[in-house]
């Protein structure tokens, strides 16, 4: 992925833990949907509640790493345990800055990601 797709500049920030870089990735009325299954999800919109969300969901106390792919054919990340298990994608849209994005960390979501069947 070329380092100046939104997606890229995106996981480049969340890497390094810059939030002010993190923060220019995103338009300033950027969407966040929230999937995690149950009630806890959600949608929060605005540079500022996007960014709380996404360092505490993808960064902060998780023992995982991130990676860029496809996430229903279009660009985005992976959260990815250490052992390879999924436990999170972030579908990203937009085009200099980041206006949608989409985050599953619902497990029956994430089973086909994870090499097991989808239960309906």
């Amino acid at each position: 992925m070329p380092p100046r797709e939104p997606a890229a500049r995106l996981l480049a920030a969340l890497r390094t833990g810059d939030d002010v870089a993190l923060t220019a990735c995103l338009h300033r009325d950027v969407r966040l949907v929230i999937d995690t299954g149950d009630e806890t999800g959600g949608e929060l919109v605005g540079r500022g509640s996007v960014v709380r969300a996404l360092v505490e969901r993808l960064t902060n106390g998780v023992d995982a790493s991130l990676e860029a792919s496809q996430v229903n054919g279009c660009p985005g990340l992976v959260l990815r345990q250490v052992d390879g298990e999924v436990i999170g994608v972030l579908g990203v849209d937009g085009g200099d800055a980041i206006d949608g994005l989409w985050l599953s960390t619902a497990p029956s979501k994430l089973a086909h990601w994870n090499g097991r069947p989808t239960v309906r």
